[in-house]
């Protein structure tokens, strides 16, 4: 299995991605925590920001035409099968990844919490390839509105760990929770 770092340029938090959280840069630390888990083959930092960087993972460009579930089809059709994750979800712990991974059978699932998909904590594979495929060639773009429409399997999940740094204030916040402050 490949874990996917997924990061996009912010328009609310420019460079979120190399801000400091417990003394890393947040991509560093999302990606150590997936190298740390010691079940990936290969971490891969799939990105806009071609100056983006990390520690943990191999940096691909993503040369898709802009949005999420348009980079999460050419990771599917290029590498089959992969743990997606938002690279600007510092909350993340390897007990949430294993889960996810031991409730992994060969289909895809994803994490779901307070009845809402998280498309940057799921697990992707050839049984959605063809699905996401006919959904974008009828002009759908969003991720969570295919997952609902597909009725992908999910896990139960804490919506604490997977949240996202989109503000000044979400990274304050998310100091003082990660106890670096």
């Amino acid at each position: 299995m490949i874990a996917i770092i997924f990061a996009k340029n912010s328009q609310r938090l420019q460079n979120k991605h190399n801000m400091e959280i417990c003394g890393e840069k947040m991509i560093d630390r999302i990606s150590r925590i997936l190298l740390e888990t010691g079940r990936f083959n290969n971490i891969i930092l799939f990105t806009k920001n071609f100056s983006l960087k990390s520690k943990f993972a191999v940096t691909e460009e993503d040369n898709t035409d802009g949005i999420l579930f348009d980079s999460i089809l050419y990771c599917l059709e290029k590498y089959h099968e992969f743990l997606a994750i938002g690279g600007d979800m510092p909350y993340i712990e390897k007990e949430s990844i294993e889960n996810i991974l031991d409730n992994y059978s060969g289909n895809s699932v994803a994490y779901k919490s307070d009845n809402f998909y998280h498309p940057l904590f799921a697990i992707y594979s050839m049984d959605v390839e063809r699905p996401m495929l006919k959904y974008r060639m009828n002009g759908n773009g969003s991720i969570r509105k295919f997952m609902d429409e597909y009725s992908m399997p999910f896990i139960d999940g804490n919506s604490e760990k997977l949240r996202s740094i989109n503000t000044e204030e979400d990274l304050i916040e998310a100091r003082k929770k990660l106890r670096c402050l």
